[in-house]
């Protein structure tokens, strides 16, 4: 019979000992008497038994190695179990391993397949035509972890959307990376080592890779949510796929959607940025419904992965639910108590920019956060370093040196407000921004003239220097590639003219890079389809509509602050309304208009509706004290029509006229 070997309790590099315990065998060897004559079955030679009992030996020689494990977690302060596959030659050979750690659904658990029809166990037997981890591991070599989200008291894994318990899953995982890698044979490094999930698994697979880019060099999702609620318990906040692309540089990404399956609005407008900004990224439509079709192409995925593993980027972005982390030799910490994202972006060994948000990209700035932040070892230990650190909202400059720390490490105190910090005594450019020029915002199929901001965050002064415009993306033409950059002084800003057109109207962004002074410097414009004016919405400000809610609920209720009379006065914080029926859908808004702050942004949570997590958002937008009456800002609203799984998205173009007060 084939074995299962239990880890040792000897470290990674110790010599392993192991005793054994019999497999999980899902599937045996069955006879069946052929014609009606029990004599013929009685008869059999004693070398036709020998044979088939060699046949079936070998047989259960090439399966996987299946067993339920479980361990004391220090960070959970409870056992926890785990399922684990092994190859079937495991116990007889010395090699070493690569991992795929897997994050199961809702309804399931490590050895529990999903309880809802059509029950279908992804894990071995004949399910998916075979088409299982069992079956793929029995073939190749590698090892697949499967976690327990058991989350108790809660029925729903993972302590995701809503945040029931304190337990924190994400720092779990690397407490059993270190128990998985000492005590089985693993190549105990993030080449080797991934995550993948299906639905809620899904979403953690992804959400685990993008906290850890530095343990996790490739990640796959099948038919995940792109939107839960995660973080700390009583201040936990919307963690949207959509929007954290950036922390996949340096990780390769697969997203599997199902031309059947209950998500699948989400997953195309994650792809729609995704496929343009996570420059490893890859995704494939199947005809199927909700679950892990052809998962064998998608473990071939991670292994061809293994085997040509992504570097260490050397420009990364980062953005995180914690108050605290650790992520490409860097630590972050602060004080912060209430909901907020910590953002890294274009952090390198000459600088980075930082902020904390309530929710990204757009959300307010959240000052009074204070942080610590500390490089890797990326500088001469006990050596002094120039810091210049430009306040974006103000432009204010500060220039200081600062020692590193005996390991070549830098720590420098900042609040979270959105600064660009330089490290370096000479001049460093960063692109801090851009307006459109001529439009209120970029529209596809039109050529968009873009002034793009640059900003100098180092010590020195830069020269003039050329630009070159660059992209990737596909359906995108530059007019002009070759632009120019003024001399700036330190902190000093200026602009650089861009002209380019998108011809995909399936997409909401596009990434162009300003390749200059021998930096390659990202600047992400959103884009939007061509729409029509309309004059048929509704202003909120106190005043009460029957507005929709969880999707398809009417209900009367008041929107926004003001005096209720209908109209956008200065002070007022009003919500856009559009028609739908016997009610009115609350809107996103999207301006660059400076008379409004958009950063205030809600949610309507559709999970009763589609049972997927995510939801809709509206704007509430503040018309600035100091915005003049009879100014009239020209804006693009956007709100999302029920339709499951196919729901649509329907834009506009309005203006809004400012009255006095």
């Amino acid at each position: 019979m084939a074995t299962l070997f239990e880890p040792s309790p000897a470290r990674q590099n110790s010599p392993a000992i192991f005793h054994k315990r019999p497999v999980l065998v899902h599937e045996r060897v069955r006879w069946k008497a052929r014609g009606s004559s029990k004599i013929a079955v009685l008869t059999i030679r004693f070398r036709t038994i020998a044979f088939l009992l060699v046949a079936a030996s070998a047989a259960h020689a090439a399966e996987a190695l299946i067993s339920d494990r479980n361990h004391d977690s220090e960070v959970l302060r409870e056992k926890r179990d785990f399922r684990i596959f092994l190859p079937s030659d495991y116990g007889e050979s010395v090699k070493r391993y690569p991992v795929i750690y897997w994050f199961h659904g809702y309804g399931e658990r490590h050895n529990r397949p999903v309880a809802d029809p059509p029950k279908r166990n992804y894990d071995s037997g004949p399910d998916y035509w075979g088409d299982t981890i069992g079956a793929y591991v029995a073939k190749h070599d590698l090892i697949v972890v499967k976690l327990d989200g058991f989350n108790p008291p809660t029925i729903r894994p993972w302590n995701i959307g809503p945040v029931e318990t304190d337990r924190q899953f994400p720092f779990y995982f690397p407490e059993l990376v270190a128990y998985i890698d000492a005590g089985y044979r693993t190549l105990a490094d993030r080449n080797h080592r991934a995550t993948a999930g299906l639905s809620m698994g899904g979403f953690m697979s992804f959400w685990i890779a993008g906290k850890y880019p530095h343990l996790i060099s490739s990640a796959s999702n099948f038919m995940g949510s792109s939107e839960f609620f995660t973080g700390p318990r009583g201040f936990d906040v919307e963690y949207r796929h959509d929007e954290m692309a950036a922390n996949y540089n340096g990780v390769r990404t697969r997203l599997v959607t199902g031309t059947k399956d209950f998500i699948q609005f989400y997953h195309r407008r994650m792809n729609a940025t995704w496929l343009f900004t996570a420059p490893h990224h890859e995704t494939e439509e199947i005809e199927f419904d909700h679950g892990t079709p052809l998962l064998a192409k998608t473990l071939d995925f991670h292994m061809k992965a293994f085997a040509n593993p992504l570097p260490k980027p050397a420009t990364w972005s980062h953005t995180d639910v914690y108050p605290f982390f650790d992520v490409w030799g860097w630590s972050v910490a602060s004080n912060r108590r209430s909901p907020g994202l910590t953002v890294l972006e274009n952090v390198s060994k000459l600088g980075f920019r930082s902020s904390v948000r309530e929710w990204v990209p757009g959300g307010a700035a959240m000052p009074k956060v204070k942080l610590s932040i500390s490089t890797d070892r990326l500088y001469p230990p006990r050596s002094s370093q120039t810091l210049t650190i430009v306040r974006l909202r103000d432009g204010r400059v500060r220039t200081y040196s600062l020692p590193t720390d005996a390991e070549g490490r830098l720590t420098t105190e900042l609040d979270g407000d959105e600064y660009e910090v330089g490290i370096s005594p000479s001049g460093v450019l960063a692109v801090t921004g851009y307006r459109v020029d001529g439009e209120p915002w970029a529209t596809v199929r039109r050529p968009a003239k873009i002034m793009a901001r640059f900003v100098n965050k180092g010590a020195g002064a830069t020269a003039a220097q050329p630009i070159r415009w660059e992209t990737s993306n596909p359906s995108v033409s530059i007019a002009e590639p070759a632009s120019k950059i003024a001399a700036l002084a330190p902190g000093a800003s200026g602009e650089a003219p861009l002209t380019f057109t998108v011809y995909d109207e399936s997409r909401e962004i596009v990434r162009i890079f300003a390749v200059v002074g021998g930096q390659r410097l990202p600047l992400d414009i959103r884009v939007f389809p061509l729409t029509q004016l309309t004059a048929d919405f509704r202003i909120a400000d106190a005043k009460s509509y029957r507005i929709y809610q969880n999707a398809i609920e009417l209900q009367e209720r008041p929107f926004g602050t003001g005096n209720g009379d209908g109209r956008a006065n200065p002070g007022e914080t009003i919500a856009i309304l559009l028609p739908d029926g016997d009610g009115f859908r609350a809107a996103e808004l999207l301006t660059t208009d400076r008379c409004l702050d958009t950063s205030a942004r809600e949610s309507d949570s559709w999970s009763v509706y589609d049972h997927v997590g995510a939801s809709a958002k509206y704007s509430l937008p503040l018309i600035r004290p100091d915005c003049a009456p009879g100014h009239s800002v020209r804006a693009l609203v956007r709100v999302q029509l029920p339709d499951k799984p196919n729901h649509r998205l329907r834009y506009a173009q309005i203006d809004l006229p400012i009255y006095p007060q």
